[in-house]
């Protein structure tokens, strides 16, 4: 099978407390390293991110030389401790935030559900954003209307469809965004904890579509759920639709 992502030495540090190192001299010198292309200086004192002792540094690894590879059509599910740096992944993947050192190779377009209200607008009605997140992906307008009822009838928000999503409940939010990343035509679907928001029939349904994604139409599928992570996991594994990495 095709590779659709490959990551190399992956990592990514965040900087604790106030933005900046704390003095101009030490701001100034870490803008001529990267001038240089050179490494930050005060990345090399981090550590890794632990929230169960006191740390010396004030930088912490979120993720750190992470390597792997993943095949068109593979389903993966990414499971692990709270700041275990999963979320921090995918924000990556879905070029949100960008990654301190290493190397992301993507072949496809990527469709995100990272947070309840990504990539939606709060004035705009559940109709408008569905034309909206086309968009965003590349779609014509011709293609998003051949998907829309497919789109509404899997959210099962149709009575509200043309209500400004602002008044949508967070569930409502999570229906109409997952339908909306499941359905337009995306190479790679990314999904985080957030189906944890939706009830349990609807956290199956999403289930039984990211196995017809991955199994029946062949693109990629990456999700994070921590609530449920352990029955996401044992059921995909059930169905031979999961790959670990």
């Amino acid at each position: 099978m095709a590779k659709v992502i490959k990551v190399e030495n992956l990592s990514k540090a965040y900087q604790l407390g106030e933005i900046g190192t704390g003095t101009l001299s030490r701001d100034l010198e870490r803008f001529w390293a990267k001038v240089r292309g050179k490494e930050d200086p005060f990345i090399k004192i981090g550590e890794y991110n632990d929230r169960t002792i006191r740390g010396k540094s004030d930088v912490v690894w979120s993720l750190k030389d992470l390597n792997f590879e993943i095949d068109q059509g593979d389903a993966v599910g990414i499971i692990g401790r709270n700041g275990a740096g999963k979320s921090t992944l995918l924000k990556i993947l879905s070029r949100v935030t960008a990654p301190t050192a290493g190397t992301i190779k993507i072949k496809g377009r990527i469709a995100s559900l990272l947070e309840v209200g990504t990539g939606f607008h709060p004035e705009l009605t559940g109709r408008e954003n569905i034309y909206l997140n086309g968009a965003i992906l590349g779609m014509r307008k011709a293609e998003i209307k051949r998907n829309f009822d497919e789109i509404v009838d899997f959210s099962g928000v149709e009575r509200y469809i043309d209500t400004p999503v602002k008044r949508y409940s967070s569930g409502m939010y999570v229906r109409l965004a997952f339908a909306v990343a499941a359905y337009l035509d995306s190479e790679i679907l990314v999904v985080d904890e957030v189906l944890a928001v939706g009830d349990a029939e609807f956290q199956k349904k999403c289930l039984g579509k990211m196995g017809d994604i991955s199994k029946g139409e062949g693109r990629t599928v990456l999700f994070v759920s921590y609530i449920t992570m352990l029955v996401v996991f044992k059921i995909l594994r059930s169905r031979n639709i999961l790959k670990e990495i």
